[in-house]
């Protein structure tokens, strides 16, 4: 055969394969991204679900009247505070933050009846984090509509490519909205819990509607021990605590406990120790705290427990519950050469009371978790063996 035919018959596969390969990825990409955008929307259904279980025989509303709630508050949003000047950004975003919460828990109780405190701050939490799944799966859909629409499989690569990391925002998401509607600590309640359990016996003093705290006694050191309200989910009024504990007491340093993001490689539950204020930044209540104690020059350290950001959202992984031994040992630590100190338990309080009783309890019921975990493990172990025969 000559050789200008092989040439030939090359360049009619080189060009096919310029005009078809990106629209064969295309279709590939659409398929994989369409599997995806229905699992996130079974997840966000079985999420209101839960709710909506929850909350069935508490209820003002039919069954149907329920769904469309549930289905209207979904569209619940935020507006960015404006930043054109910048001066006096961060009390919009605290006012905003605060508005937001207060429209949930009215939400909650407009469509429910005979529901105390916790139970209404635990469903506002709930109803929080199905918005959170619900606009993830909004947005991943509006990609794929795009990638369809612009034929553009250059955008649907670069979602292909992130959905590992909105895979496990998705599943932390997914996995805590059965925890804060039955009132399990999750990963991030890891710094109540120890607050909660140094606490022990001691008075407990409440120092506004969302925040508590009690005096004691440790290796002949004052300590302050404050924390969120619970066990309710709250995250308390940390900085105003702070500030009128301050005010009225000459404090030598505050110390700081909160989970904290972990690289791949590290341990989850390993602890680390630094400076600074431990507190994620939600509602600018860190940029309040860090200016108060600037302005009044107190040093603050940092003890940050390490987890997965999707574990600080999942109820408490064993390995985060079993640090609290190394947390203490690092607590006391930093109470060295000081006289009186402010010990700060950051984090949400879900199904942590505020005393060492309570704490316990929470151990308690996360250990029947561990538990119902194992079982269910075992029994896919023994129904996969089983199928393998």
């Amino acid at each position: 055969m000559p050789l200008f035919q092989f040439d030939f018959i090359g360049m009619i596969i080189f060009i096919a394969l310029i005009f078809l390969f990106p629209r064969l990825m295309l279709y590939q990409i659409l398929a994989i991204l369409n599997a995806k955008v229905k699992s996130y929307e079974e997840m966000t259904s079985k999420a209101q679900n839960i709710i909506i279980k929850k909350i069935d025989k508490k209820t003002k509303l039919s069954p149907k009247e329920l769904k469309k709630s549930i289905a209207r508050v979904m569209e619940y949003f935020v507006v960015e505070p404006d930043s054109v000047d910048p001066y006096g950004i961060a009390k919009k975003i605290r006012y905003i933050t605060k508005r937001y919460d207060r429209k949930l828990e009215y939400f909650v109780d407009n469509i429910t009846f005979d529901i105390n405190k916790d139970e209404r701050k635990n469903l506002s939490a709930a109803l929080t984090h199905t918005i959170g799944l619900y606009q993830i799966m909004k947005l991943v859909r509006h990609y794929i509509e795009i990638v369809k629409q612009t034929k553009n499989f250059q955008i649907g690569m670069i979602l292909q490519m992130q959905l590992p990391f909105i895979d496990r925002q998705m599943q932390g998401l997914y996995q805590s909205v059965p925890a804060l509607t039955n009132g399990i600590p999750v990963g991030d309640s890891i710094g109540a819990l120890y607050a909660a359990k140094l606490i022990g016996n001691e008075k407990v003093v409440s120092l506004d509607e969302q925040t508590v705290y009690a005096r004691k006694k440790i290796n002949g050191k004052e300590v302050f021990i404050v924390k969120a309200d619970g066990p309710g989910a709250n995250l308390g009024n940390i900085d105003e605590a702070i500030r009128k504990i301050a005010s009225k007491n000459k404090i030598d340093k505050i110390i700081t406990i909160d989970a904290s993001g972990k690289l791949e490689g590290e341990k989850t539950g390993s602890i680390a120790e630094g400076v600074g204020f431990a507190m994620g930044p939600r509602g600018a209540e860190r940029f309040f705290a860090e200016s108060f104690v600037v302005e009044k020059n107190i040093p603050v350290d940092a003890i940050a427990i390490k987890m997965k950001p999707e574990e600080a959202l999942m109820p408490m992984p064993k390995a985060v519950l079993n640090s609290i031994p190394k947390i203490d040992e690092a607590v006391k630590r930093s109470l060295e050469n000081v006289k009186k100190a402010i010990v700060v338990g950051v984090g949400l309080t879900i199904g942590v009371g505020n005393n060492g009783k309570e704490a316990k309890k929470a151990e308690e019921k996360l250990k029947k978790y561990y538990r119902k975990i194992e079982r269910e493990k075992r029994k896919k172990s023994r129904k996969r063996i089983g199928f393998l025969k």
